[in-house]
């Protein structure tokens, strides 16, 4: 009977330390299957490492987003976050992009990357310090190619990642942006002369109207 017990408790142990590594939270199956069909910077941006983090926090967040987390949708505000990575060079510049990889859907994907922000020329000695909200737009803190845009998912269109990448530009480099449109930015075409993405995060956020 002990045997018996001691084998049922093994089993379930095991069963839930194998339910915490694979079904991570914010994580659906679907969402599992977006990652496996789409390549390319459609990755799991989350599983880089610490130092390959890009630090994001909305004002009306307590602290930085949670690589991956569900944001809901009503908190947005049409501010731009505050922006800080510690590991940015001095005397070094970069571009950062916050795109929408699941644009209408993550089924149908025929907008992605959906462009809802692009900053170029940002000093690496301001990411190491942070950017706040308020100086996007600033004199001295990088030049907007496309200004913010909030969250915008279609209602019922499931959950949305929205992605921010950071690239480090050669020295000498900036870059420029041809078309006005959002939707449908190619940018692993646009980034495919930068280095990087040296940073990354992403959060999700979903119109269940």
């Amino acid at each position: 009977m002990a045997s018996k017990l001691k084998l049922t408790v093994g089993v379930c142990f095991v069963t839930f330390v194998t339910l915490l590594y694979f079904v991570t939270p914010g994580e659906s199956q679907e969402g599992e299957d977006v990652l496996k069909d789409q390549r390319g910077i459609d990755q799991a941006v989350c599983s880089q490492g610490e130092d390959k983090i890009l630090t994001v926090q909305y004002d009306f967040m307590n602290g930085p987003v949670l690589c991956g987390q569900d944001v809901p949708l009503g908190l947005f505000h049409s501010r731009p976050p505050s922006v800080k990575y510690e590991h940015a060079e001095k005397g070094s510049r970069y571009l950062l992009a916050m795109v929408d990889p699941d644009a209408p859907s993550a089924k149908n994907p025929q907008m992605k990357y959906w462009r809802h922000w692009l900053v170029t020329f940002i000093s690496g000695d301001d990411l190491q310090k942070g950017i706040r909200s308020k100086d996007w737009g600033s004199t001295g803190f990088g030049n907007i190619l496309t200004s913010y845009a909030d969250p915008t998912p279609p209602g019922g269109s499931g959950p949305h990642r929205y992605q921010f990448f950071l690239y480090r530009l050669q020295p000498g480099q900036d870059k420029t942006l041809n078309s006005n449109g959002r939707g449908q930015f190619d940018l692993p075409a646009f980034a495919a002369d930068l280095e990087g993405p040296v940073a990354a995060t992403e959060f999700t956020a979903e119109n269940k109207e």
